[in-house]
């Protein structure tokens, strides 16, 4: 095996919005700049309501540019687009003045990074990117309505960014590609020092009927380090197995807390704001993936499979005591994509599987209210038609199984939609 053999960056182009090729804007022997991205919209019927929605719309921008010792350098600039109403919420008020409410954001930014590849050397970016836990995570995360909710990689009701697992912020990487053992291996490292800072309120932690706030720049999501291991095996149409980890310091230190006594919840008396607290504790995601065939929506059979084991990971859900001193929970999941692709041009497809998560924190469940534990479970059944390379029509179809903890996340739902790729 060549060392120096390899195809870096190869991970990152299969990992951007879009399965068609990226559309030139401009070419010259110094550059490159070009767009990629796709525009979807869906009708959704949820509960007895129907209603026109976004899909997960994108635009990207990126720039190539060959520079001296066989290197590319660039950046890609992504944002998520919702576009399909401008008009708030109707609020009226008691004395029947109307007035529109704020307007969600059209435009929101889901990557920005610098990146410089070599086929020696390997792929190294700087910024907003597909974490390295994604390189695993991806393989099941291609429903056209739903999924992702289960394989650790879009934590905290939020792209993952935070803990590194999805859209990682601020984040270094480096991935390198190697050919060899019967098909391409691939390593990925990830590093980030202090991602953001957090609210911290605390019920009941100093003593009974007391209320600790940690000062917003003192709190924070600390360092963060992530690494994946991928194997695609040139065995029949295609063997992917990978592997991944991530983990992110959270770091509660301060000696400028405020410490209130709440025994009278509507007027709380500030005992003193130089509390020092002192704790220090992790979210970390760990998982692995296998899939087989070409890939998702091409011919033929495609088939992927991830679980996955957190910490600190999940968003605590609506439905708990008051009691309850802590932000997230600890899980498992799993997650599994199944497609089936024929006729002409390779134009329809059937695809299915499920998103499963369930709490494994004894600490948190013994908190719970209505139920003993949080369960997340969803099946998907879906068809696609591939009307030409870059437009594609669907239908997709939810069945919630989820207990009562966990039931308001999803929900069941039948939807149509389409999706034009750039």
């Amino acid at each position: 095996m060549d060392i120096c053999k390899g195809s870096a960056g190869a991970l990152a182009v299969s990992l951007v919005a879009g399965t068609v090729q990226a559309v030139p804007i401009f070419e010259s022997d110094e550059a490159t700049l070009y767009m990629e991205g796709y525009f979807a919209v869906h009708q959704v019927n949820a509960n007895g309501d129907t209603a026109m929605q976004d899909g997960a719309s994108r635009l990207r921008f990126g720039l190539d540019v060959p520079v001296y010792g066989d290197w590319d350098v660039g950046f890609n600039l992504e944002w998520g687009v919702a576009a399909i109403s401008s008009t708030g919420d109707l609020i009226i008020s008691g004395n029947q003045q109307v007035e529109v409410g704020e307007r969600g954001e059209s435009l929101y930014l889901r990557q920005g990074h610098l990146f410089a590849n070599h086929d020696c050397w390997g792929e190294f970016a700087a910024g907003k990117q597909w974490s390295v836990y994604y390189d695993v995570a991806q393989i099941t995360d291609w429903y056209n309505v739903g999924g992702g909710l289960a394989s650790g990689a879009f934590t905290l009701g939020s792209d993952g960014g935070l803990t590194g697992t999805g859209r990682a912020d601020s984040a270094l990487t480096w991935r390198r590609s190697w050919d060899g053992y019967g098909g391409e291996i691939q390593l990925g490292l990830q590093y980030a020092a202090h991602v953001s800072t957090f609210d911290v309120d605390l019920e009941d932690f100093v003593a009974p009927d007391t209320l600790l706030v940690c000062p917003d720049d003192d709190c924070e999501f600390g360092l963060h380090h992530g690494i994946s291991f991928t194997y695609d095996a040139d065995v029949g149409d295609g063997l992917f197995v990978g592997a991944a980890y991530t983990r992110t310091k959270l770091d509660l230190s301060t000696g400028r807390g405020e410490l209130f006594d709440i025994s009278d919840p509507e007027d709380p008396i500030l005992i003193t704001d130089r509390f020092m607290l002192r704790e220090s504790t992790n979210a970390f995601a760990a998982s692995l993936g296998f899939a087989y065939g070409k890939g998702p929506f091409e011919k033929g059979f495609y088939g992927a499979v991830v679980g996955q084991n957190s910490h600190n990971n999940e968003v605590v859900p609506p439905g708990l005591t008051d009691e309850i001193l802590i932000d997230a929970f600890d899980a498992k999941g799993s997650e599994s994509f199944f497609s089936y692709t024929w006729g002409a041009r390779d134009c329809y497809s059937i695809y299915g599987g499920h998103n499963r998560l369930k709490s494994d924190d004894p600490e948190f469940e013994e908190q719970l209210v209505d139920e003993d534990e949080f369960l997340l479970e969803i099946i998907y059944v879906g068809f696609s038609y591939q009307w030409n390379e870059r437009v594609r029509i669907y239908w997709e179809n939810a069945f919630d199984n989820s207990n009562d903890i966990a039931l308001p996340a999803v929900g069941d739902f039948i939807a149509v939609g389409m999706r034009v790729d750039i």
